[in-house]
């Protein structure tokens, strides 16, 4: 994994995973100085094999990584689901996410929703709405045509942004 230095720009990728649509943002991260540079999702519908989404995905996440050359990627961490099929497909979603940054030798942090919502809204309930509004004005962009997917991921992106800058960089858990 190659270090990363926090008194300089740090590229953070955010992965909201899901089978249909996994949620991604980006921002580079200098300090408390936070810019987006991209966002959106990875789609796959329901006529392909569950296979099938889940090669999609990778494909999604290593092109996501070529084409942007994160640093630092901060995942969604598990959640509890009542639906087991649930809970098993956004698991090997979530895998196939993992397993796929492990092999790109990315450092990856894993935060769960209500730190995320604390981090970003300052409350661990917050609604997906009041998440959104606060990710635009944290970025100062429009997430008018974003999703919640894609919002979410940015959250993730600036929750780990915030984590680094309130410990120096330094440490942060053990990366995933």
């Amino acid at each position: 994994m190659k270090p990363v230095n926090p008194a300089s720009t740090i590229r953070i990728l955010g992965i909201d995973t899901a089978l249909r649509t996994t949620g991604y943002g980006l921002i580079d991260a200098n300090g408390s100085r936070l810019r987006a540079v991209d966002a959106g999702v990875i789609r796959t519908t329901a006529k392909f094999p569950f296979s099938e989404c889940l090669r999609r995905l990778v494909g999604g996440v290593r092109e996501l990584v070529k084409l942007h050359a994160p640093d630092v990627v901060a995942i969604e961490g598990a959640f509890y689901c009542r639906n087991v099929r649930t809970s098993m497909v956004l698991g090997a979603a979530r895998g196939a996410v993992i397993a796929t940054v492990a092999e790109l030798d990315l450092p990856m942090y894993e935060y769960a929703p209500r730190r995320v919502k604390q981090a970003v809204c300052g409350y661990g309930n917050a609604s997906k709405p009041q998440v959104a509004l606060l990710v635009a004005q944290i970025l100062a962009i429009s997430v008018a045509n974003l999703g919640d997917d894609s919002t979410d991921a940015l959250a993730l992106a600036i929750c780990h942004a915030h984590a680094l800058q309130a410990r120096g960089g330094l440490d942060l858990p053990a990366p995933l």
